[in-house]
């Protein structure tokens, strides 16, 4: 099986990279995301700008218009976080690929730090810097890893800390999609993310394959990248829809079949039952979740069978 070094130029290059950012309707937030790129130590870039359609896209067309040497890609339609990261990289020109949203800030020398260590280790697929939140000196993101067993358990690594105890680049078994950087060619051959997730969960899955193949991922500590905190509120149930949805792919796909019994009594029976006697608000979001991935459990489940 091909490895992570497909397409990589020798130890310690400086190849062309293309940073994509995924934008909608953050008008505001997507301005400082380019100036922090634009404001990037590594200079051979090109900075693509993915818009999935809203009410802020005219504002967002004449916002990319203003910088030099960014270039959008305006759809029609929102195609989500996947149809849109899918995109960028079918359209990246770069040997190496950054991805990262309109939500987030990288420090100046972010990209740099990613590309010369992709570059120094050549067995390393996925590599991704330490997210902080903006608004508060705490750490989001550096890494974590996922279970799937009868019980599903994201760790994410270094999560409200106010440091990081590793000052070197470290492996991890997770990294999330807005701080991913790779060869262009590697994330080809991974195929990107999975077109039908849209949102959420996307990056998990994506690290399984990684993982699956043998290849390894890490987190470099010396490339920052800071993100603007949403705002406090109830969760959409289109996000508790894509959210549940993904959760039994991602199993169905990937997870162990002695954890699928426990896992489908532990998520689609008695977390069904819980709605329907005490949460009824959140059932409708749930059920259709449910309706798509059991639709989809044939195809997804041969799928596993030709990888094995």
């Amino acid at each position: 099986m091909p490895s992570p070094r497909s397409g990589l130029a020798p130890a310690g290059s400086s190849g062309r990279v293309t940073i994509v950012v995924l934008s909608h309707n953050r008008p505001d937030l997507l301005e400082k995301a380019l100036r922090s790129i634009t404001a990037q130590s590594y200079s051979n870039r090109e900075v693509l700008v993915v818009d999935n359609a809203s009410a802020a896209s005219d504002h967002i067309r004449g916002l990319v218009a203003g910088f030099d040497d960014v270039r959008l890609l305006a759809n029609p339609t929102n195609r989500g976080f996947t149809g849109g990261m899918n995109q960028g990289l079918a359209e990246a020109r770069g040997e190496y690929i950054y991805l990262t949203e309109d939500d987030i800030e990288l420090d100046r020398g972010c990209v740099a730090e990613l590309i010369s260590y992709l570059g120094a280790h050549r067995e390393v697929a996925l590599a991704g810097p330490v997210m902080w939140n903006k608004r508060t000196p705490t750490i989001r993101c550096a890494g974590g890893s996922f279970s799937l067993g009868p019980a599903y358990i994201l760790h994410v690594k270094g999560a409200n800390q106010t440091h990081l105890p590793d000052s070197v680049p470290f492996r991890t078994a997770y990294i999330p999609g807005s701080m991913i950087a790779a060869r262009t060619a590697t994330l080809r051959e991974l195929g990107g993310f999975r077109s039908e997730f849209f949102m959420y969960g996307e990056d998990v899955e994506l690290c399984a394959r990684v993982i699956e193949r043998g290849w390894t991922m890490a987190i470099v500590p010396g490339a920052r990248v800071y993100h603007h905190e949403p705002a406090d509120g109830p969760e959409p149930a289109v996000i508790r829809f894509h959210k549940q949805k993904n959760l039994a792919a991602l199993y169905m796909l990937h997870a162990p079949f002695r954890a699928l019994p426990g896992f489908f009594a532990r998520y689609l029976f008695v977390d069904g039952g819980r709605r329907l006697l005490r949460d009824r608000g959140t059932f409708p979001a749930w059920s259709a979740a449910w309706a798509v991935a059991l639709a989809r459990s044939p195809k997804l489940f041969a799928e596993r069978l030709r990888r094995a």
